[in-house]
């Protein structure tokens, strides 16, 4: 009964012995095909795509989630070239987003000085210029707007009476407040965050503010030119914080491509470490491989071991992404775990070898 066990163990030796007796009367084939393969198919990287949407990549694609905001949207459809409310945002979309804090000492950011600063920010804003298939586009040209008017941070007109509120002659009022200037209504929980709040409602003390500019998003192309719109906003505020234009707040940014980015740029931060890597793996490998016996040591076998595992990285991938496959930066774990699979199989072989070697060595003796 356990003999007939054997049938699979007696089949690979036969397999493997032919296999055998082909490359040895053969070996040219066995080194030129696999390296002309692999040549082919690196060539796959010309057509890579790069995927790092965040919902794409982490949410299914068939969730209850997506299936619930499929019928929200459509029955209350997103309109931001001429229709935008807030309300009825489902997705995404293109935002800029700032929060403001103070960095004078003084966290209140009821003062003149802190609204001058604020309408001055947000004047840099509005002017920021994306760059899209060789044209410029402004906020105003790209906004999400109701009727023919953009989205405002009418926060900001409380600039009128900010002197009033200063010296405690206007007070404002929680959660909503009348500008008696403009005759605004201002929902303040939308702009202030962690508002100090008397018995009576009334504004004491606002540590920190947000100013929102929403782009219109109804197509692919409206959809490119607000990425480039976010990357110009972020690189603005950037240069807005390094540069301390401003003595009385500090800008935190936020845009619709920041996970995105934060996950692009995470990434990266281990391509470095690629050279670095492969050669301490192939110095291992080869070291490993050797011992005070030179007739015995195979060297080679680690060094070509990291290399067929190499070729077979950039192969595999090649040939997945002219499949279509699209590309995501968890991929580039991936070269680390097949070369140190294969580090750790060609070790085993050479150990299991030595093994043999000497065990026939005792016999023979």
């Amino acid at each position: 009964m356990w003999n007939n066990l054997t049938c699979v163990d007696d089949f690979l030796n036969r397999a493997f012995h032919k296999l055998g007796l082909v490359v040895g009367r053969h070996p040219g084939y066995f080194v030129i095909v696999p390296v002309l393969l692999a040549c082919i198919c690196f060539t796959g990287y010309q057509r890579i795509h790069y995927e790092i949407d965040p919902e794409y990549l982490f949410s299914p694609t068939n969730g209850p989630s997506k299936m619930e905001r499929a019928i929200v949207e459509q029955y209350f459809k997103v309109n931001y070239s001429h229709k935008f409310n807030l309300g009825r945002i489902t997705r995404p979309g293109r935002f800029g987003h700032v929060i403001i804090t103070s960095k004078d000492g003084n966290e209140n950011l009821l003062r003149t000085v802190v609204f001058d600063e604020l309408r001055q920010l947000d004047k840099e804003i509005r002017n920021t210029k994306a760059t899209y298939e060789g044209e410029e586009f402004t906020y105003s040209q790209i906004c999400a707007k109701w009727l023919d008017t953009c989205f405002n941070n009418d926060i900001l007109d409380l600039h009128h009476v900010i002197e009033d509120v200063e010296k405690r002659e206007l007070n404002l009022t929680f959660p909503v407040t009348l500008n008696p200037i403009t005759w605004d209504i201002h929902l303040l929980p939308v702009y202030f965050g962690g508002s100090v709040i008397n018995e009576d409602l009334i504004i004491e003390s606002v540590p920190s503010m947000q100013l929102a500019y929403f782009l219109t998003a109804d197509n692919a192309r409206q959809d490119a030119i607000g990425a480039a719109w976010e990357e110009a906003f972020l690189e603005t505020l950037r240069s807005v914080e390094e540069g301390h234009m401003f003595k009385h707040i500090a800008t935190a940014r936020f845009a619709s491509r920041t996970l995105e980015l934060e996950l692009e740029e995470n990434t990266k931060t281990i391509v470095p470490y690629f050279s670095s890597t492969f050669i301490l793996m192939a110095l291992f490998s080869v070291v490993t491989c050797m011992m005070t016996d030179w007739v015995r040591s195979k060297p080679w076998l680690g060094l070509l071991g990291n290399v067929s595992a190499a070729m077979a990285t950039v192969a595999a991938f090649g040939l997945c992404i002219y499949l279509g496959v699209d590309f995501i930066g968890l991929n580039l774990a991936a070269p680390f775990l097949m070369i140190g699979e294969s580090t750790r199989h060609f070790q085993l072989e050479f150990v299991l070898e030595d093994f043999g070697s000497n065990a026939f060595e005792s016999d023979f003796l």
